[in-house]
């Protein structure tokens, strides 16, 4: 299932994307515009705006609260969406994350990161890298709930 989020919802898009969807999160453009490329995209807008959630020719969600848990738990029950292949995104720009080995991305992180962590992932979009560390846990705990509300 692929998404786009309108420019009120960039914590919900980075958060669909912790959870391995394809989240486009494209900026700031018009009502015209988000609906015309969630259209042209195939996606599923995900929106604030409740009259350009009722949009002829797009299929959309008004997403209705400001907390980013809440919007995330309308979105996975509406869509009946299941968490398969969290944390495979990149946050930032949406790319599929590759594993990298750990030689690889010795100047490229933190020393003290390097000495600790054994797995790394590399956005080839953006040239972010990931690894384990305590950001990593804080979100697979917060999937964890997530999934457990949403069963």
């Amino acid at each position: 299932m692929r998404f786009a989020a309108d420019n009120m919802l960039g914590s919900l898009a980075r958060w669909l994307r912790f959870l391995g969807f394809d989240t486009a999160y494209p900026g700031v453009l018009t009502d015209k515009e988000l609906a015309e490329f969630a259209k042209k995209e195939d996606r599923i807008l995900l929106t604030r705006d409740k009259e350009l959630a009722k949009a002829k020719g797009i299929s959309a969600l008004y997403v209705e609260s400001t907390d980013v848990d809440e919007q995330l738990e309308q979105v996975m029950m509406t869509y009946d969406l299941e968490i398969e292949n969290e944390l495979s995104r990149c946050s930032l720009c949406n790319t599929i994350l590759v594993p990298v080995e750990k030689e690889g991305v010795k100047d490229k992180v933190p020393e003290k990161v390097f000495e600790i962590q054994n797995e790394f992932w590399e956005c080839r979009q953006c040239k972010k890298y990931y690894w384990p560390g305590t950001h990593y846990k804080n979100i697979k705990n917060k999937l964890e709930k997530l999934k457990g509300k949403t069963r």
